[in-house]
């Protein structure tokens, strides 16, 4: 087995430029003495993508108590599922596992995870201090954090493709824009807005607030909480984010760009497959 700086350098993640959490670059330094750890047993990459969603899933259990400590552990559990969530992908590059089905475990890791580190949350704070709005408040979140408008975009083109020769889903009779590329996000700087709400950086929100409850007695706040004024925030913005997303899909036609990039790619992958060897050369 290689040393820990070798194995760095062997399974670092691609060079494409995206924009990753800020917390990935702490999060890795740590994560590879896991994967090496990891690489030691039989797990494959996907079983620990199936660990760290148990892992993150009990982290947000152990947030509905209402004893400070053991939200605490709570966190703990939450953030070493994210370097799970790491570690996965490093694994699987090492053992050249990198599949389909691997982004897909990874993507419902987070649909189960997120909902219920928001949820828990909020049940938590009820116990704590009987505000009932934070079981709404939590709920709104919990729900607006789920990506149903990017899911929705994807049944639809699903949809386009298992009914292409009813009528009622023809695309060309559907789609009355021009259509062009779609941009990738995974490669633009994403808006302050967006990091600030987005998954790691929320729980990290979270981890830093919850420490400040515990050495500031609610007294001193009006009788409210840090984690209250968070739900507060996040339960009213994060559902009308999730709205102004909608609207800018529906708006700008994405599902009909998507759906014709999706062809496009598939056309070009097509007539590579079919080129003959002399013209790779």
């Amino acid at each position: 087995m290689e040393s820990i700086r070798e194995l760095r350098e062997k399974i670092s993640k691609s060079s494409v430029a995206h924009f990753a959490p800020a917390h990935d670059k702490v999060v890795r330094r740590i994560s590879i003495y896991f994967t090496w750890l990891l690489l030691h047993t039989p797990l494959s990459a996907n079983a620990v993508t199936i660990l760290q969603t148990i892992v993150g899933a009990a982290g947000a259990i152990l947030l509905i108590s209402p004893e400070y400590l053991t939200n605490l552990l709570g966190i703990f559990l939450l953030q070493f599922g994210y370097v799970l969530d790491c570690c996965d992908g490093e694994v699987a590059r090492y053992r050249k596992q990198a599949s389909v089905n691997g982004v897909f475990l990874d993507l419902i890791g987070h649909e189960i995870v997120i909902p219920f580190m928001y949820m828990g949350l909020a049940l938590g704070e009820y116990l704590r201090t009987a505000h009932f709005e934070v079981l709404l408040l939590g709920f709104t979140t919990a729900l607006f954090s789920l990506r149903f408008d990017i899911s929705a975009m994807f049944q639809t083109v699903n949809t386009l493709f298992m009914k292409a020769e009813n009528p009622s889903y023809n695309f060309d009779s559907l789609q009355k824009d021009t259509i062009t590329t779609t941009t990738h996000l995974a490669t633009s700087k994403p808006s302050w807005f967006r990091v600030l709400f987005r998954y790691p950086e929320s729980m990290n929100v979270i981890t830093i607030l919850l420490i400040a409850d515990i050495f500031f007695p609610v007294d001193l706040l009006g009788g409210y909480t840090f984690i209250y004024f968070f739900l507060l925030c996040y339960g009213i913005l994060v559902p009308l984010a999730r709205l102004y997303s909608i609207y800018s899909i529906f708006s700008k036609s994405d599902v009909a760009k998507r759906y014709s990039e999706i062809l496009k790619r598939s056309v070009l992958h097509q007539r590579d497959d079919h080129k003959s060897p002399d013209t790779n050369r």
